[in-house]
């Protein structure tokens, strides 16, 4: 009998804020994979990251919710925000698997983080349960990584945005509006989000 379960990717990031790479390359992925939907999944602090210029989950999300509002392949999930913090992957994928045993995840990570995945807790469980889909990242070549079954390189588009770099220019004034969705956009001026 066919696997009946739903193929799922779990684009995880702090989307702070989402730009249009996050979206272009989720759009690439879900086009060109067996992917049916990808979920981004809405981290409250990275492990490996300092959190000091991370704003309020409900701005990220809202955000996220504006960008992807008329596409049903993309959900958000916020289930990282009731875990316990720092957030461990295999933690929030074990979570998943439990209330939503109908779904098949599998993770989205760029080729930067492909070089730390030997330092994630439990990496042996999460790359049981969940394959790897590995998308270039400017500068971190994946033919250097050492790969396994479980990995599956993308040849996405590489997009060389960063949301430090969106912030860091929202506070000096600059008019990004071509390089995050119209509508974070907008919000993040009616809401004076990354002024201080």
């Amino acid at each position: 009998m066919p696997d009946s379960k739903k193929n799922t990717g779990l684009f995880f990031g702090s989307f702070n804020p989402v730009h249009v790479g996050h979206l272009a390359l989720a759009n690439y992925i879900i086009e060109n994979t067996e992917l049916e939907e990808i979920w981004f999944v809405v981290s409250p602090q990275n492990p490996f990251k300092q959190s000091h210029d991370l704003i309020a989950a409900e701005h990220r999300i809202k955000m996220l919710e504006l960008s992807i509002e008329n596409d049903t392949r993309f959900k958000i999930c916020d289930i990282e925000l009731n875990l316990p913090i720092p957030s461990y992957s295999y933690k929030t994928i074990r979570e998943l698997y439990k209330l939503y045993p109908d779904h098949s995840f599998s993770i989205i990570m760029g080729s930067d983080n492909l070089l730390s995945l030997s330092r994630w807790k439990n990496i042996e469980d999460i790359l049981q349960r969940c394959p790897i889909k590995v998308y270039p990242r400017p500068e971190y070549p994946i033919g250097k990584i050492a790969l396994n079954a479980s990995i599956e390189v993308i040849e996405a588009p590489v997009f060389n945005i960063a949301s430090t770099t969106l912030r860091k220019g929202i506070k000096q004034g600059k008019d990004y509006r071509y390089l995050l969705p119209q509508q974070a956009f907008e919000y993040i001026k009616l809401n004076g989000l990354y002024l201080k």
